[in-house]
């Protein structure tokens, strides 16, 4: 008997966003998100919060503040960006290690729930940053890498996201995600960007496309990085016993598999609740 691991409710596909700095623009990208019942995560600084002032292109850009954290963001995910958006490659490394843990810290202090995410900031990290990371029990970290991809990363520490919202070809990544014929679960489109890059360009229109073409899908998850994380920890944990026919789940999450599928089509779907176990039968 063959299983593939599915998304929940049994949907092959997912799309996540990941936006930087927690800026005031995010206000205006969250509201267009929720409008198209989309997820994202906002990665903030915490030890720069309500810095601000005009870019050289004159776009004003002031960092939320903190008592403004808890109610812009809920429902969306906060994840770490280093204290200060420092270059952590060039840092020694406890220095490293408390610009992560004092942001982690001081956002979990805002939220009021474990903060367990993070973005690279500037995009850099090695080696060393990773290892540090995972003895910290950071689960992720986004990269700004892209790929022009859907694949899962080999590890979430380098997690390398789909595209920029400014990608030239983002329309056509959108439709090459959306019409492929061949049945290989997992697949994940992950944008990624700065929301007052959409004051800067004047694209703000860029991001109601993007919406518009992506939204309402049944066959896609929309999920924040987190709830992506978590889900892909707990399918990996599923058990199965020798002949394939029963399936334990000992994580809190339910997962979905299809039983007996192809590369080309999916066989049948089937739950498996948290915490039990199943008879696949035959």
């Amino acid at each position: 008997m063959i299983y593939r691991n599915l998304f929940p409710g049994g949907k092959s596909r997912a799309l996540t966003l990941s936006y930087d700095d927690g800026v005031g623009q995010d206000v205006k990208l969250m509201g267009i998100l929720r409008e198209h019942g989309m997820k994202a995560t906002f990665n903030l600084d915490s030890g720069k919060m309500g810095v601000g002032g005009v870019r050289d292109d004159g776009v004003e850009v002031r960092r939320m503040l903190p008592d403004e954290v808890k109610e812009a963001y809920l429902g969306f995910e906060v994840a770490v960006h280093g204290y200060t958006h420092p270059f952590l490659t060039l840092m020694p490394k406890d220095m490293m290690a408390r610009e992560v843990a004092k942001d982690r810290e001081e956002l979990e202090k805002l939220t009021g729930y474990p903060v367990r995410g993070m973005a690279y900031p500037y995009g850099a990290y090695n080696e060393q940053v990773i290892e540090q990371l995972r003895a910290m029990g950071i689960a992720y970290a986004r990269t700004a890498n892209s790929t022009g991809g859907f694949s899962l990363p080999k590890d979430f520490l380098a997690w390398h996201p789909t595209c920029h919202h400014n990608a030239p070809d983002l329309m056509e990544l959108c439709d090459r995600f959306l019409n492929k014929k061949n049945y290989n679960p997992h697949e994940v489109f992950y944008l990624w960007g700065h929301s007052y890059e959409f004051d800067a360009d004047k694209n703000w229109d860029a991001i109601e496309r993007f919406c518009d073409k992506m939204a309402l899908h049944e066959d896609i998850w929309y999920a924040t990085n987190i709830e992506i994380y978590d889900y892909i920890d707990a399918s990996n944990r599923l058990i199965s016993s020798c002949d394939g026919r029963i399936l334990y789940n000992p994580s809190a999450i339910d997962v979905w598999v299809t039983k007996n599928g192809s590369l080309w089509a999916a066989g049948e779907k089937l739950c498996v609740p948290a915490g039990k176990v199943i008879d696949c039968g035959e």
